[in-house]
């Protein structure tokens, strides 16, 4: 395969990228959404567009982004197909984090594959519910046992990152980790790696959501990222991470709120028919329309500016490195679930109200309008807004920061 590494280009060129992939995307993506299938050939798509190394360090051979030109990436990506931006999100902010711990050897591996052979990055996270992953020793490695109910992009995937609680006197190195969690790289397919295609959601139709066993998966010591004891209070710099990825699904509802007001607008503009008594002949032109259609552009226009914010306090924050402060990191979490509050609201707001301007043809299901709002519907509830809202709400009457756990 030829070197996929795009370290020549830069964010302009990165959004035309991802114009062009949105642009394939887009005419397939009612049909597609339809059949919720596996998509193989979309992240083929992605391969192509030299997209999948650009969040690896240019020191490493990458491209180099920086987190506020990933989200926006992320954010393009999301106007044409929010599922694919799921995906793309989980891949490039896992292909920065993925390559961090101490295992030079296993950082080699990975980056060769990212670089040369093209991989595209899941995860089989640790998730707010027990029971975990358990991995235990056996022989010169470990075997890993158990499953998890929702997997994005895992089973299209070409190497995941597994989450793992050690199991009862399970060891590294000859030193005791029981019951720590630890994350060991998996190569897909392999032996013991089961996907149960059971992901049927009305919404995020082609992120490959379901359920993975795992059963007598064989690892070696080469293979772990790290392990710490549950609790381990980290220092800033290392929990960042979490704003960020929170950040980077404001990009897709933003991204797919964007995308649905201009089919409202093209639709309204080609198809659109003036209400019989509002007295004009065009919809386009009835005052209700406009003001309504003006009142959801400044909604999304003020979720993107914040997001754009957030953004940028993103890069500052992750340019400090070990140097980052607990209210440099509680301030960045505090502005990127802002951005997730208002980009939710607005979302949620104009996937719903297009319909009222488009009139009631648009309802059509040829035309699968429905999908920007069932989309975000169901990426919304992968952790309770109203939490988010309550975060945000002990900082701003409190001035407590959110206390750092795997959603804050």
């Amino acid at each position: 395969m030829k070197d996929l590494n795009p370290s020549q280009g830069g964010i302009e060129d990165w959004l035309e990228a991802a114009t062009r992939v949105g642009a394939a995307l887009v005419k397939t993506a009612v049909a597609r959404d339809r059949e919720g299938r596996d998509p193989v050939e979309e992240i083929a798509l992605l391969r192509a567009s030299g997209l999948l190394t650009i969040a690896i360090p240019s020191a490493q051979g990458g491209g180099g982004a920086t987190a506020s030109e990933i989200l926006r990436v992320i954010r393009k990506l999301a106007e044409a197909d929010t599922s694919l931006a799921q995906l793309m999100s989980y891949h490039l902010f896992g292909t920065r984090i993925g390559l961090g711990g101490t295992n030079e050897d296993l950082r080699a591996r990975r980056l060769e594959g990212f670089l040369k052979q093209g991989w595209f990055h899941a995860g089989i996270a640790q998730a707010a519910y027990p029971p975990l992953l358990e991995a235990k020793n056996d022989g010169a490695g470990y075997v890993i046992n158990g499953a998890k109910p929702f997997t994005s992009g895992a089973a299209v995937a070409d190497t995941l990152q597994v989450w793992v609680r050690f199991a009862e006197g399970a060891t590294v190195d000859g030193a005791d980790v029981s019951c720590q969690i630890g994350q060991f790289i998996v190569a897909n397919p392999t032996e013991g790696l089961r996907f149960g295609g059971d992901w049927d959601a009305i919404g995020q139709r082609q992120t490959v959501s379901g359920g993975a066993t795992l059963e007598n998966v064989r690892v070696s010591r080469a293979d772990l990222v790290n392990a710490a004891p549950e609790g381990t209070a980290h220092p800033p710099h290392v929990t960042v991470h979490v704003p960020v990825i929170q950040l980077s699904f404001a990009e897709l509802y933003i991204g797919t709120a964007k995308g649905a007001l201009r089919a409202a607008r093209d639709y309204i503009a080609t198809q659109g028919r003036a209400w019989v008594s509002s007295g004009y002949a065009k919809a386009g032109d009835d005052p209700l329309i406009v003001e309504r259609f003006g009142r959801l552009s400044a909604q999304l226009a003020a979720a993107e500016a914040l997001a754009d914010a957030a953004g940028q306090r993103a890069d500052a924050a992750l340019a400090q490195g070990p140097a980052l402060t607990e209210g440099g990191r509680g301030a960045l979490a505090v502005i990127a679930y802002q951005a997730k509050i208002a980009a939710h609201e607005a979302g949620l707001e104009v996937t719903s109200r297009i319909f009222e301007l488009m009139g009631a043809r648009a309802a059509a299901r040829s035309y699968g309008f429905d999908r920007f709002w069932r989309n975000i519907r169901t990426h919304t509830l992968h952790d309770p807004i109203h939490y988010k809202t309550h975060e945000v709400g002990d900082w701003a009457l409190n001035g407590r920061f959110p206390a750092p756990d795997y959603y804050r």
